[in-house]
């Protein structure tokens, strides 16, 4: 019995010894593959974590770079089971018209017909996949709208509301037909600035079966069977949803063994329960026959206890074998935890706590480091930081040995071996026994330099690109939703004038600039309306509009403000125009005026000219064209120099400035050549080149008094041609084209002289002129004579109007339509008019001494210029008295046109003389300017109604009816009335029915000379 109890007892040893050599290779498995998953992981965060940093740095980078920073970490051949990475950008839909066509903007080989984001989904915002790597094979990712997927929606907005990075629920993929089972790693993308405002999320898509497969292929799983299930958000409990699993469950269980592990898993914000099963036997087939081996052989001792001994011998002997097999276990199970540590995808090290110094360290950390391991461990962390982060190090290890904290993370620059620093990204997590403090730490870096060296390379580009806008000639500012001004460059505070502790916002800004309320509020709608515009048009370009701004200095300037739209924020700009409107100011009298004389240039010249045709177009006025030549100009160039000629041309162009009002236009029409453009010269050809002619010979007297030349009096001429124009039947260029042939017409004549083109106009210049010259003659020899029209109330004539007449030596007659506008166009009126008062008064004084005449009365013409003379009164006074004429048997006709001048001065007048007993009489009543406020002040004694008006009083409605009102108007205001023109019984009929008694015509007689008209008054 005793055999057979060892027997027993042994055959149970063994048993227990298989057990336990199968639990710890279960277990060593175990723990190697779960952490091979948990590095694998931690290889896919850092590479999302590396593309989150340029989001942030620069939210708009273009897809470029994204696909370089990609192929930088070799995704496609170190990570095959990433499906793609993708950046989702968040859009409100008030937003998504304006980013779609951005997104067609960016990618014109998209189909235009085509949506790109997909689905729609009726919610304030949305979440779309705006970069996206590979594109291949992912076509219908592009555009997606996460949204419309609630596991990966939930992530996103549990990353945008912790601010950490988070793992979605598992997923089917769309682009894949078997193991479509996938999981993303979303790290949340917030734009560094006021507020961090959310953007948007980094991802990277991960198939499930592609990470098991992975880490089998490192040697890892060997032997085991895996079920990968998702329970939930950490702390939060779920269902249970199946990720994936790696090799079917064994079909048998090894006698007497039952191994499961479950391990749950923390990955980022999601809990992963791993059941590990055995798939295949965990000992050999020595192993599990041992015990009944040792079954046989304790029977066999039994009955052969001879040979007890040696099978004890043996089978100690095999135990101690056994021992040595599990020894052999572990250390392969440590050997393949170091290739773990060793291989992993980070620098690994463990730390003393105490000293600091490196206990254990990877091939990873090395590399990094550039050191071998025998040389790291040789040191300590301290002596590998940079001296300048070295503090920072130290509170962080203080606060973790003090319990302070579980772990730290931070950014450091440590010391290679070769003595340059580079960036690395550091995670220490200490690791003690439960109640015991820690004596070893684990150390965790990543080489980020790289991505450092893009990060200060953006921070040099963004200062880059600070300075850029510092040295910017105009004006810029950023402009907040909330309306804070964050940003103003250089030149807006110049031109601005106030610093950013005056105006931080909007609001101020507007209240510095416009003071005034009125203005401030025009000047905001203003400025609101091209907002909105730029809004409704999609292109983000606020329009340029200009404004006239209170500066910091006190001083008023026009600016121009446009800007673009950024989203809810807006970029302002703001331009000075001072120099731009000097300059505008200065290339505009550059284009349209000569450099040399200042005056209009050729351009110009046809500019005005055809403006002048259209004027006299359309108000049927008469102008002229004069066309100046400098006689002998070349002889003075080419012996006194071209400096004496150019200040001779700038003397010249003087000379004609100061001789024209600023409405005729003088202009340099080439190198000797000037123009003068003579507008509103009068109704009639005849009449325009009266005036042409007077301005014509005035400019060649004025053209050849001397010039001072350097010292040297300088005498020169001026050939001239004129051509008149009215309205625009020929253009610009034919009347220059006259005018120039007109002006060699003058050289021709040799020079120092004036020629129209039209020779027919020439001699009606030469008529007029002519006439003038006579009328003076006419006034020295006394050719003027006046002729009575008698004046007739009811049955009796009781007066006359003294009309002048013209007896030419050789002409006759002249109508005084042909010479009495010349008068008042030459000034030959004035003495004309003295002559006509005086001839009167003498004919009144004789008359007043024949009781026959003493009642007539002799109304007399007097020109507007004549009267508003200053000496009229004393002249109309000096008349009377020189004749010895009663001045009540006088009477003045003035016309409605003289109203037009100098009221007052007319009524001082007219009282003045009034005072002596001179009547008044408005002559061509209703034809002109009449006023019923003015005739209420002027001291007349009777209206006088236009011939023009009686003469179809018989005819016309309307004439009759002005008649009537005349005679009418002259009772109530107690005036006599008297009508001019009458020519028909019929028509004294019509104004005798109307009560106007008094008249004038034809009917009654022609002017008469003083002999014939006595003789009428004779025969009554």
């Amino acid at each position: 019995m005793l055999g057979f109890g060892l027997t027993y007892g042994l055959v149970q040893q063994q048993r227990e010894t298989g057990r336990s050599l199968a639990q710890i290779r279960f277990s060593e498995e175990v723990r190697s593959s779960s952490d091979a998953m948990t590095q694998r992981i931690v290889a896919y965060a850092e590479v999302v974590a590396g593309l989150r940093d340029l989001f942030m740095v620069n939210p708009d980078l273009d897809n470029q770079l994204f696909e370089r920073v990609v192929a930088q970490h070799d995704v496609r051949r170190n990570y095959p089971e990433l499906v793609n990475l993708s950046f989702v950008r968040r859009v409100r839909t008030s937003e998504l018209p304006a980013y779609e066509a951005r997104l067609r903007a960016r990618f014109p080989a998209a189909d235009p017909m085509a949506p790109i984001i997909h689905p729609r989904v009726d919610r304030p915002d949305h979440y779309i996949v705006e970069y996206l790597w590979p594109r291949e094979g992912n076509e219908s990712i592009w555009g997606l709208d996460i949204a419309s997927q609630p596991a990966n929606l939930a992530a996103v907005l549990t990353g945008r509301a912790t601010g950490r990075p988070v793992t979605s629920a598992p997923f089917a993929l769309l682009q894949e037909k078997e193991d479509s089972t996938a999981f993303v790693l979303r790290f949340p993308v917030f734009h560094r600035g006021e507020g961090d405002r959310f953007i948007g999320a980094v991802a990277a898509v991960v198939r499930v079966s592609g990470m098991l497969d992975a880490i089998r292929a490192s040697g890892f799983l060997r032997g085991l069977s895996l079920r990968v299930q998702d329970v939930g958000a950490a702390g939060v409990p779920g269902v249970p949803a199946l990720l994936g699993t790696s090799a079917p469950p064994p079909d048998t269980v090894e006698p007497g063994l039952a191994l499961e592990e479950t391990r749950l898993l923390d990955v980022m914000g999601r809990t992963w329960r791993l059941d590990f099963a055995p798939s295949r036997a965990l000992l050999s087939s020595t192993e599990r026959m041992m015990p009944w081996w040792i079954g046989g052989a304790g029977a066999a001792l039994t009955l052969l206890l001879v040979v007890l001994a040696s099978l004890l011998t043996r089978q100690r002997t095999r135990a101690f074998t056994e021992v040595a097999s599990t020894h052999e276990a572990l250390r392969r199970s440590e050997e393949r935890f170091r290739a773990v540590f060793n291989q992993a995808a980070v620098g690994v090290s463990l730390t003393d706590v105490k000293t600091g110094a490196l206990v254990r360290v990877n091939q990873k950390y090395c590399d990094i480091l550039g050191y071998t391991r025998d040389e790291l461990l040789r040191l300590d962390f301290q002596k590998l930081t940079h001296p300048d982060d070295l503090a920072r190090d130290l509170e962080q290890m203080r606060r973790v040995q003090a319990g302070e904290i579980r772990e730290f993370r931070l950014e450091k620059r440590v010391l290679r071996k070769g003595g340059e620093s580079i960036w690395v990204d550091l995670t220490v997590s200490p690791i003690w026994k439960p109640g015991e403090a820690p004596d070893l730490h684990v150390a965790v870096i990543q080489d980020v330099d790289e991505r450092r060296r893009m990060q200060d390379a953006l921070q040099d580009r963004e200062r880059h690109l600070r300075s850029i806008l510092d040295h910017l000639p105009v004006g810029v500012c950023l402009v907040r939703h909330d309306e804070r001004i964050t940003f103003r460059n250089r030149q807006f505070v110049q031109i601005f004038g106030y610093a950013e502790r005056e105006v931080p916002d909007v609001q101020a800004w507007w209240a510095r600039i416009c003071p005034d309320p009125d203005v401030r509020e025009r000047a905001r709608q203003h400025w609101a309306r091209h907002c909105a515009a730029a809004r409704l048009a999609g292109d983000s370009v606020i329009a340029a509009g200009e404004y006239r701004i209170l500066c910091g200095d006190g001083a008023y300037r026009t600016v121009e403000i446009a800007g673009v739209l950024l989203g809810d924020d807006y970029l302002l700009t703001l331009e000075d125009l001072t120099s731009r409107k000097a300059a505008e100011e200065e290339i505009n009298y550059l284009a349209f005026n000569d450099s040399l004389t200042g005056l209009p240039n050729r351009r110009l010249l046809l500019d005005r000219l055809q403006q002048t045709l259209a004027s006299t177009a359309r108000h049927q006025r008469w102008g002229a064209l004069l066309m100046l030549d400098l006689d002998h100009f070349k002889t003075l160039n080419e012996t006194r120099g071209h400096d004496c000629g150019d200040l001779m041309l700038r003397q010249v162009a003087e000379r004609l400035r100061n001789s024209l009002p600023d409405s005729q236009t003088v202009a340099r029409h080439g190198d000797d050549e000037f123009v003068v453009v003579l507008e509103d010269l009068g109704d009639s050809a005849e009449e325009a080149a009266a005036q042409a002619e007077e301005t014509g010979q005035r400019i060649l007297t004025l053209l050849s008094a001397p010039y001072l030349l350097e010292g040297e009096y300088y005498h020169a001429t001026v050939s001239m041609g004129a051509a008149i124009f009215h309205g625009q039947e020929q253009g610009v260029d034919e009347h220059l084209k006259r005018a120039d042939l007109a002006m060699y017409q003058a050289k021709a004549a040799g020079r120092n002289t004036m020629r129209f083109y039209d020779p027919l106009m020439q001699a009606a210049v030469h008529r007029r002129a002519t006439l003038e010259l006579d009328m003076r003659i006419g006034l020295e020899q006394g050719q003027f004579e006046l002729f009575y029209q008698p004046q007739k109330d009811r049955d009796r004539i009781i007066g006359c109007e003294a009309l002048l007449r013209w007896h030419h030596p050789q002409g006759g007659f002249i109508s005084p339509a042909a010479f009495i506008p010349l008068a008042e166009e030459t000034g030959l009126i004035l003495p004309l008019g003295e002559w006509v008062l005086r001839a009167a008064c003498t004919q009144l004084a004789c008359w007043a001494q024949d009781p026959e005449f003493a009642h007539l009365s002799i109304a007399v013409n007097v020109s507007p210029r004549q009267f508003h003379e200053p000496g009229f009164v004393d002249h109309v006074l000096a008349a009377l008295a020189g004749a010895g004429a009663d001045a009540s048997r006088l009477e003045l006709e003035l016309t409605e046109g003289l109203l037009l001048q100098d009221i007052e001065d007319t009524i001082r007048k007219m009282v003045q003389l009034k005072g002596y007993g001179v009547g008044f009489s408005l002559d061509d009543f209703g034809t002109g300017y009449s006023s019923l406020a003015y005739l209420k002040r002027l001291p007349l004694d009777q209206l006088k109604i236009d011939q023009s008006f009686v003469r179809d009083v018989l005819t016309d409605p309307n004439d009759a009816a002005i008649a009537r009102t005349i005679v009418g108007l002259g009772i109530s205001l107690g005036l006599r009335v008297i009508a001019e023109g009458v020519e028909t019984e019929a028509q004294r009929a019509f104004l005798e029915r109307h009560h106007c008694h008094a008249w004038q015509g034809y009917l009654l007689s022609r002017p008469l000379p003083v002999a014939e008209f006595e003789a009428l008054v004779r025969a009554g």
